[in-house]
């Protein structure tokens, strides 16, 4: 955030920072809330100089009264962390110094560990995977003699750039790099590939993480706007032809939030678009391709790009086990080294136990993904009764794979019953988080990853919370 002398951030903002306040700690939400703010000033996420959101829009977008955000505000002027005055507001005059970046999957992604957790659409356990193996002699064999294989071990690089090439893309194990997972490989690639200030084209709507990793290198995101087919090919070509940027990235399989899958039609479309501007790479994330419902996967976007170079990214996560941070690259020749040394410079290696059980999974993982989507198109399915029944105020489509629910809700931000939601012992993610300029946002995302049991019981708190949200006064911005 800025310094001395700052205008205000809006106050959805402010809540953003705070996170889970309301669960953490004892005694009334005032003291609470007084605490979260102390820590988010003495944390620097929360600069000296600031000004704070008037009263009642913080109180609307925390989901609280104003007296509550009257008397933690008190609280802070007594520690001397804040000043207000009459007619100007309350400014932070505390010690924090330092900007937050890549907030959205910390603050609003990760299990706060109370409740049950709807925002996150990962395995629940590793109950659908077969039997697995690791001993000291498995580690001794697979293991280089000082343990580190920095691009990843070559037997599972080999055994990846076989799965790519028996689906149509000639693949060396040159050309693969293991990584911590999918976000890991994102995050090597833009190290590698994007500049500081740089444009990188976007879908506006899109997965948390991506914006992080954006932030983080402090690359300029530019949204890319979308319909129920996918990316508009023909506004894609004009920012292309505008920005020039060095990246594009692009979901292939399952979108993140909205649930849609793009079809053969707007792929080869997006493939032409692309071999126009051979300059840009492209950058796919297939970690949902294995969970689209009633489909063949879709080919991979560089067996359809003639010119433009395609690093395809992949991963276990939501198909086996997030745990084990088992995820993957594949990139032209052109631009392996380029991508090598960027992850030599910031990562010596993926876990060798993780890679040696990967390889167990990697000839299993196409059943074992079958299993998955029948698991969670029943489960969307009955998630999806239940909301359109009991909710009839909300409103989605239904998604074509995965488990997240894109849901409208009848207000113009959600964040404020998010904040009611996790107060009722369920947590989903606003829709803010997944919007390109983080604006505020009516819809939310629901995961229902989970078992039948523990999904009723998610949909049965949200229910209450919005019982409750909706009995509310609204106070006027």
């Amino acid at each position: 955030m800025a310094g001395a002398g700052a205008e205000a951030p809006a106050a959805v903002e402010v809540a953003g920072l705070l996170g889970d306040w309301a669960a953490n700690g004892h005694g009334p939400l005032a003291r609470r809330l007084a605490h979260a703010l102390r820590v988010a000033i003495n944390a620097g996420l929360l600069r000296s100089g600031v000004l704070l959101p008037p009263e009642r829009r913080m109180a609307t977008a925390l989901a609280v009264s104003r007296s509550t955000v009257t008397a933690a505000l008190d609280e802070l002027r007594g520690d001397g962390l804040v000043v207000s005055r009459q007619g100007h507001g309350t400014r932070i005059i505390g010690p924090g110094n330092r900007a937050l970046l890549g907030a959205r999957v910390g603050m609003h992604y990760v299990d706060t560990g109370d409740g049950i957790n709807l925002a996150v659409a990962n395995p629940p356990d590793a109950s659908h995977l077969p039997e697995l193996s690791l001993t000291t002699a498995d580690l001794m064999a697979w293991g280089s003699g000082h343990g580190l294989e920095p691009l990843g071990l070559p037997a599972l690089r080999e055994a990846v750039a076989r799965r790519h090439t028996a689906a149509g893309l000639m693949t060396e194990a040159g050309q693969v790099h293991i990584t911590s997972g999918a976000h890991h490989a994102i995050g090597v690639t833009i190290d590698a590939l994007v500049a500081p200030g740089e444009a990188v084209v976007v879908d506006e709507l899109n997965y948390p993480g991506l914006f992080d990793l954006l932030d983080h290198h402090r690359a300029r995101t530019v949204g890319l706007g979308s319909d129920r087919g996918g990316p508009d090919p023909h506004a894609l070509d004009r920012l292309l032809r505008a920005e020039r940027p060095p990246v594009v990235f692009l979901q292939g399989g399952v979108v993140n939030p909205t649930g849609i899958v793009i079809g053969p039609a707007r792929r080869r479309a997006l493939a032409e678009v692309f071999d126009r501007h051979p300059s840009t790479v492209v950058v796919e994330d297939r970690t949902l391709v294995g969970l689209a419902f009633g489909s063949p996967p879709q080919p991979e976007l560089a067996t359809l790009c003639r010119r433009a170079p395609v690093v395809t990214v992949e991963s276990i996560s939501k198909i086996a086990l997030a745990s084990l941070r088992i995820g993957w690259l594949r990139a032209p020749v052109t631009l392996t080294d380029r991508l090598a040394q960027s992850r030599i410079t910031t990562d010596l290696g993926t876990s060798v136990a993780s890679q040696i059980l990967t390889l167990q999974l990697l000839d299993r993982l196409d059943d074992i993904a079958a299993t998955r989507r029948a698991t969670l198109e029943a489960i969307v399915r009955h998630a999806s009764s239940r909301l359109r029944a009991e909710l009839p105020d909300w409103s989605f489509e239904e998604p074509q794979g995965s488990s997240g629910l894109w849901v409208r809700l009848p207000i113009t931000d959600s964040l404020p019953y998010t904040q009611v939601a996790l107060r009722h012992g369920v947590q989903v993610a606003p829709g803010h988080v997944q919007v390109a300029g983080g604006e505020p946002s009516p819809f939310l995302r629901i995961c229902v990853d989970r078992t039948q049991p523990f999904v009723d019981e998610g949909l049965d708190r949200l229910g209450r919370a919005w019982d409750e949200f909706a009995a509310r006064p609204r106070a006027s911005a």
